[in-house]
């Protein structure tokens, strides 16, 4: 299963890479034989207040189910990715069980 990294404004280090590669690993755990690929985009976003938030927006394509799509805004980017990975862990088990 392939991870693919894509940052907006952000700057994609080979640490930020590896870090987002371990946490979403981790997430998909069991069903990461369900999952074609993963794509996470990374991008800095305004807050309401002018501040800089980081905005973590996931795609999971899934072997014979619709995609799954998600954003996440935090103002720091490991939390965006954390609570993403946390999302993932969460979604991806309702989407794989579906019927159909």
């Amino acid at each position: 299963m392939r991870i693919d990294l894509l940052c907006d404004d952000a700057d994609a280090t080979p640490i930020l890479r590896d870090y987002v590669t371990r946490r979403m690993s981790l997430a998909m755990g069991r069903f990461r034989n369900h999952i074609q690929w993963a794509r996470v985009k990374v991008a800095d976003v305004s807050g309401p207040q002018g501040g800089s938030d980081k905005r973590c927006v996931v795609q999971l394509r899934l072997r014979k189910l619709p995609d799954v799509v998600f954003a996440i805004t935090q103002l720091d980017v490991r939390a965006a990715i954390d609570e993403a990975a946390e999302r993932v862990a969460l979604s991806k088990s309702s989407a794989i069980t579906m019927p159909g």
